[in-house]
C-alpha cells in the first residue's frame, strides 16, 4: 500500500476536507478504536473518511498519547515525540505535515540513527560547566560506532539473545583498546544514553537481536517547530472521541 493512502484525508489550506466517498443515509458500519494516540487517530481518520461510524475511547483526559505539546511558556514544546524521522514522501506523516504547512527544522541530513557527522554541531558540557572538546566528541563517536559493529559480531556468534548493554560489555572485554577513560568514558556514556533515548528503554532492556531491525527512511531528521499538536488536532477533527473512558476488557464476538 502506498504510505500516503494511510491518511485518506485531503488537506487544503490547513483545513480537513472529507474524502470523495459520500456518507450514506443508511446505517453505517461502526467501529470502536481504543486509544487516541497518533496511531488510533490515524486509523479512526481513515475509517471515518471511508464512511464508517467511528468512536474512539481514550483513558486519559487528553489526545495524543506520547505526543504532548506544552504551551506553558507561550511557545510549543513537545514533551514526547518531537521529530519527523525520515523527511521523505515514503513517510506517511510527510504529506500530512506538508499539507498543514508546518515547519520542520532539519536536525540531520544523515539517515543514521545513533551516530552521524552532524554531531559535529553538538556541544557537550562536563559537570563543571566546561565544554567538551569537539574532537573528543567526534573521536568517541567513531569508537562507539566501532563498538556497535562489534556487537553485531557477538549477535552472529551467539544464538541466544542478550541485552545491548551485555553485548557492549562483551565487546569491551574482548577489545580493551575500545575502552574509554576519564572524560572520554563520560562521552561514551552519553552516546549510550542517546541510544536509550531513541528506544525509550535502558540499554540493559534493549534486545541485541532486534534493536537495529527497523526500516530506516531516507531524508534525515526534522524537528517539528510548531510541535506535533497541530497534527493531532487535524487527525481528530470531527471524530467522536470519548476522553476519560478506560476500557476494562475487549470481547470479540462473531456476527
Amino acid at each position: 500500500m502506498d504510505p500516503k493512502e494511510l491518511f485518506s484525508t485531503n488537506l487544503i489550506d490547513g483545513k480537513i476536507v472529507a474524502s470523495h466517498i459520500e456518507r450514506q443515509c443508511s446505517p453505517l458500519p461502526s467501529v470502536i478504536v481504543i486509544g487516541a494516540g497518533i496511531s488510533g487517530l490515524a486509523a479512526a481518520r481513515s475509517l471515518y473518511d471511508a464512511s464508517f461510524e467511528v468512536t474512539i475511547l481514550e483513558s486519559r483526559d487528553r489526545l495524543g498519547g506520547r505526543i504532548n505539546t506544552d504551551y506553558s511558556f507561550g511557545c510549543p514544546v513537545d514533551m514526547g515525540a518531537s521529530w519527523l524521522h525520515g523527511v521523505c514522501n515514503e513517510n506517511p506523516l510527510a504529506p500530512l505535515i506538508r499539507g498543514l504547512g508546518l515547519t520542520l527544522y532539519r536536525t540531520s541530513g544523515d539517515d543514521s540513527i545513533l551516530y552521524d557527522h552532524d554531531l559535529e554541531s553538538c556541544m557537550l558540557f562536563n559537570t563543571d560547566g566546561h565544554q567538551v572538546p569537539q574532537q573528543i566528541v567526534m573521536d568517541v563517536g567513531e569508537t562507539f560506532k566501532r563498538i556497535l559493529e562489534e556487537t553485531g559480531k557477538v549477535r552472529d556468534e551467539d544464538p541466544d539473545d542478550m541485552s545491548v548493554q551485555q553485548a557492549i560489555s562483551v565487546v569491551l572485554n574482548s577489545h580493551p583498546e575500545l575502552k574509554q577513560q576519564g572524560l572520554s568514558h563520560e562521552v561514551l556514556q552519553w552516546y549510550i544514553c542517546r541510544m536509550e533515548a531513541w528506544f525509550a528503554a535502558d540499554a540493559d532492556m534493549i534486545s541485541l537481536k532486534t534493536w537495529d531491525q527497523e526500516h530506516v527512511l531516507s531524508g534525515g531528521h526534522g524537528l517539528m517547530v510548531e510541535g506535533y499538536d497541530p497534527v493531532i488536532k487535524a487527525l481528530a477533527k470531527n471524530l467522536d472521541i470519548r476522553l476519560n473512558h478506560r476500557h476494562a476488557c475487549i470481547i470479540y464476538r462473531m456476527t
